[in-house]
C-alpha cells in the first residue's frame, strides 16, 4: 500500500510594490488632507466596527478623482497600479474596478475583521491595498485570518505545520497587496501617529477576462 499526505485548498495572496511611491504621495497626500478635513464626508459607513477611522469609502467625489485617468492623479494611479497587476496575472486579463477609497489611521484607530465580498449579481474577485504612507516600526500590520479556523477547532491535523490563525504580511511603504475578496482581514489598534499617519488606498476588482475565458 502506498501511503502519502497531500495538502489541498491553499489560499494565495499577491505581494508587490508600486514603481514610484514618492510620486504618488506627492500627488495624493495634499488631496487626501483636503478631503479628510471635512469629517461629515469621511465617516465610516454604518456597519463598520471601527473607532472613527478617516475613510473616503462613501465619498463618491474622491472615488471619481482617483479613477478618472483624465486628471494627473487618476492617470498616475492607473499607470502604476496596472503595472503591478500585470505582474500578478499570468495570462491576459481584463478587470473592472468596483470602488476605490483611502483609509487614514492617525490616532491608533482600528478596523474590524471583514471581507470584501460582493453580491450574487455583482461578484468581487479580489481586494487590493496600496500602502501609500506606512512605517512598519510605528504602524500596525494588516492581518489575514485563516478561513478554516473554526473548522480546525473540530478536527485534529497531524503535523499541522503550526498553523497560525493570523498571518501578517511584512510590508513596507509603497507595497501593494492583492488577495481574494472572501479572505478575512483586519487592522488592530496601534499607537497614535499624527505626524506620520498610516494611509492606505484600497479598491475591489472583478476579473472580466482571464486568458481565453471571459
Amino acid at each position: 500500500m502506498n501511503l502519502y499526505r497531500k495538502e489541498v485548498y491553499p489560499t494565495s495572496y499577491y505581494h508587490g510594490s508600486v514603481e514610484d511611491n514618492q510620486l504618488l504621495k506627492d500627488l495624493l497626500i495634499p488631496s487626501i488632507k483636503e478631503y479628510s478635513s471635512d469629517p461629515d464626508k469621511n465617516r465610516p459607513p454604518n456597519g463598520w466596527l471601527t473607532d472613527n477611522m478617516v475613510t473616503s469609502f462613501s465619498n463618491e467625489e474622491v472615488s471619481q478623482m482617483l479613477t478618472d485617468d483624465t486628471n494627473e492623479i487618476g492617470a498616475e494611479l492607473k499607470k502604476q497600479y496596472f503595472k503591478v497587476l500585470n505582474g500578478f496575472f499570468d495570462k491576459d486579463f481584463a478587470i473592472s474596478l468596483d470602488q476605490i477609497w483611502y483609509n487614514v489611521y492617525s490616532n491608533g484607530e482600528y478596523q474590524e475583521s471583514h471581507t470584501h465580498l460582493g453580491g450574487p449579481t455583482h461578484p468581487l474577485h479580489f481586494a487590493c491595498v496600496h500602502y501609500l504612507s506606512f512605517n512598519p516600526q510605528i504602524h500596525t500590520l494588516l492581518a489575514f485570518t485563516d478561513p478554516l479556523t473554526r473548522m480546525r477547532n473540530f478536527s485534529i491535523e497531524m503535523d499541522s505545520h503550526n498553523y497560525s490563525e493570523k498571518h501578517r504580511p511584512l510590508v513596507q511603504e509603497g507595497d501593494f497587496l492583492m488577495f481574494p475578496s472572501w479572505l478575512e482581514h483586519e487592522v488592530k489598534a496601534g499607537s497614535p501617529t499624527p505626524e506620520y499617519p498610516r494611509i492606505s488606498i484600497a479598491f475591489n476588482i472583478t476579473v472580466t477576462k482571464y486568458g481565453s475565458d471571459e
